[in-house]
């Protein structure tokens, strides 16, 4: 191997470099990269023209070649300077900030202020990676105080109740902690995982005549009781063998009352004293659906199936039907009378029911980002985003570098879970109920579900289509929608919206038990690709073994085809198809196949080589090649060579995408939106050479061949 004279240099300029922390040396590296930093591409450029004019004006193999390589050395030294000043300077990743910073309100409740008496009203706030708080708002003079929680793992609760003692009880996720909140002391207490480090949610926590707090659980259906008294908890276990959640009321009857929710619906009344559980809806009455159970102002306890329309009032282990209009339900308001609701998050309302008097309270708090949960492009080049709980339509404008929190898009209360561009608008359906919307961005903003309103709620596909993860726009004028089913059903939906005719189509189970998670379009064959997943609506176990694709003809709507892609495949989490017409897709076992449409046949079966792929994160880049996302990983796939590529490692792990423009990828992480820029690459995209500045300055030198 010939070594250039300058190898000395060469070695001086890396042990300089040690002298540095890695994150900058890593950092030095990068901007060296002309693949990595478009600067770096330039100085290289201008390194090239500085040469060839040396070699022109030192041609002579005397002294001219040593004149030459003090210029190459002169050369070195500029470049060096230019970009290590540019070393604080990220080229390729871009956090464009937190679109949306909001809390989910989970419930309104009259309790204690802090002379004791209930003249206080409290809102349950939920956040991401932040604490749950309490916003404790005076209904008379619409002061407010923010009372965050002792614990930032505990980030939300759909739990509510007070103590003897006019302390407030909170049941947290995701810890399923037991919090308590004196509003005589403003403090807070920690009361410890009543159920164990198992569980994840406190469901529900209800107030038993003796005083006791009492909780039940998701995911094991687990029953406690805390006693304030003496500080005593008691984990009685799970009060199903199944189920996932158990939602408890106590009776003034000293019995515990358990609507056990949500594949196999029942009511089990535990005893307290006997440590007994008894079952009052009978094994082959036991059917997916939800159970609302409450105890009315006489402290008898009634309920309602979701699969039927009569009530019901417990007595014993008896069932008896009763009319609606003789339930005496729980009032909840002001000791004067007043009633108050949330109106969209923010403001609230007072009104009196006698004088019909009402009074708005703007909400005031801070507040952490919302979660980013999932991102794609409009009609409008603009990114268009959701985040989670509560549900907010963003959108972000790469021309001026700004975003815009649209607000409302759905009377849904969870999040936008897919998105579509069609003629001008985009499309979007949410979770729960699967409800569309449209949003025209050449019109004022004004959310509603008339027909002026802009976003508009189309209201929900139905059908049992409850979480639509995938969607596709265009093919026969239509919006395509593929999803998971309702709490405790099995078997999606591939749902269709004609905006011409405004109507709804929805085909449950094309997949027999499984879902619809991934989607993609065929436009040569006109045919829509559907990628099955194993798993059901919440609180359902699968029941097949391996997620399926399917074929469907978008003319006949109607599956044409159905194969297991990949064995041992619990879902397709993402599908494209690629210029050469070939369909790809990506697992969670973290595999990609590809599909050949005309044959109908898998031709191939890859290591994907990341963890955690995205879900419907698979795109055609600019560049004809498949860009996806994983979490820590952006990649592509040339369809030439079925080669995988790793671009980049994110700084922060990817929760969410996936939007392309021009060479531009963006994605959310938590509740920050980024953009990535695909890097410059030489015209070959598939064997990438990349020209190095010390390369060019004869201080690496290749073996001769």
């Amino acid at each position: 191997m010939k070594l250039s004279v300058f190898k000395a240099m060469k070695e001086l300029t890396f042990l300089w470099r040690r002298q540095f922390p890695q994150t900058l040396n890593v950092r030095i590296l990068k901007l060296w990269n002309p693949a990595v930093c478009p600067v770096s591409s330039y100085v290289h450029s201008i390194t090239r023209q500085f040469l060839k004019e040396g070699e022109r004006r030192f041609p002579k193999p005397d002294h001219g070649t040593r004149r030459l390589r003090g210029f190459r050395f002169l050369v070195l030294l500029f470049a060096f300077l230019i970009l290590g000043s540019l070393s604080n300077i990220s080229f390729a990743q871009k956090d464009l900030g937190v679109p949306v910073r909001e809390a989910v309100c989970w419930g309104t409740f009259v309790g204690p202020g802090k002379t004791g008496a209930p003249d206080t009203i409290y809102l349950s706030f939920g956040q991401y990676e932040a604490p749950l708080f309490l916003l404790a708002v005076n209904p008379d003079t619409g002061q407010m105080r923010q009372f965050n929680g002792p614990l930032s793992t505990e980030m939300g609760s759909w739990g509510f109740t007070m103590d003897h003692e006019n302390r407030i009880y909170l049941g947290s996720y995701y810890n399923a902690h037991l919090l308590r909140f004196d509003p005589k002391t403003e403090k807070w207490e920690d009361l410890g995982q009543p159920a164990g480090e198992s569980e994840s949610f406190i469901c529900r926590i209800t107030t038993a005549r003796d005083g006791k707090i009492w909780g039940g659980t998701y995911p094991s259906a687990k029953l406690f009781s805390y006693d304030p008294k003496t500080g005593v908890i008691e984990n009685f276990g799970r009060m199903d063998p199944e189920q996932f959640y158990c939602y408890p009321t106590a009776g003034d009857d000293g019995l515990i009352y358990c609507a056990i929710q949500f594949e196999k619906m029942d009511i089990v009344v535990f005893d307290p004293e006997k440590k007994t559980r008894t079952s009052l809806i009978p094994p082959e009455s036991r059917k997916p659906g939800r159970i609302n159970l409450i105890k009315g102002k006489d402290g008898k306890i009634y309920f309602k199936l979701s699969t039927s329309d009569p009530w019901f009032q417990i007595e014993g282990e008896r069932l008896i039907e009763i009319a609606k209009s003789d339930i005496p339900f729980p009032q909840s308001g002001l000791p004067d009378g007043r009633t108050f609701s949330l109106i969209d998050g923010s403001p609230l309302r007072i009104e009196n029911p006698l004088t019909k008097e009402k009074k708005e309270i703007p909400l005031r708090y801070d507040a952490a980002g919302s979660f980013i949960f999932v991102v794609g492009m409009g009609p409008d080049r603009r990114v268009y985003g959701s985040s989670m709980l509560p549900l907010r339509l963003f959108a972000y404008d790469p021309r001026s570098n700004s975003t815009v929190n649209l607000g409302k898009a759905s009377h849904a209360t969870g999040e936008v879970y897919s998105m579509g561009a069609l003629d001008g608008k985009l499309y979007l359906c949410s979770y729960p109920e699967a409800r569309l919307s449209v949003y025209d961005p050449n019109k004022p903003l004004r959310f509603g579900d008339n027909e002026d309103a802009n976003p508009r709620d189309l209201g929900p596909m139905g059908g049992g289509l409850y979480r639509p993860r995938a969607m596709v726009t265009g093919p026969h004028g239509n919006v395509y929608i593929g999803g998971y089913p309702d709490y405790g059903l099995l078997g999606g939906a591939i749902s269709v919206y004609d905006p011409k005719k405004n109507e709804k189509r929805v085909y449950r189970h094309i997949i027999q038990n499984q879902s619809i998670a991934s989607l993609a379009y065929f436009d040569e064959l006109d045919l829509i690709a559907a990628g099955g997943s194993v798993r059901g609506g919440t609180g359902t176990r699968a029941v097949e073994k391996e997620a399926k694709l399917i074929l469907w003809d978008p003319k006949e709507e109607k599956k044409v085809f159905e194969v297991v892609p990949v064995p041992e495949v619990k879902t397709i989490l993402s599908l494209a198809v690629a210029v050469n017409g070939m369909l790809y897709g990506i697992t969670d076992n973290e595999k990609i196949f590809v599909f050949d449409p005309e044959k109908k046949e898998v031709r191939k079966i890859l290591d994907l080589g990341f963890k955690a792929p995205g879900e419907v994160s698979l795109q055609l880049g600019p560049d004809l090649r498949l860009y996806g996302l994983a979490k820590e990983a952006i990649f592509f796939i040339d369809s030439r060579n079925d080669q995988v590529s790793f671009i980049a490692k994110p700084p922060v792990p990817i929760h969410s995408g996936m939007a392309m423009l021009g060479r531009k990828i963006y994605f959310g992480s938590g509740a920050n939106l980024w953009e990535f820029e695909i890097p410059l690459e030489p015209s070959n995209p598939v064997e990438k050479k990349c020209f190095h500045p010390l390369s060019i300055l004869g201080l690496i030198i290749t073996p001769s061949k």
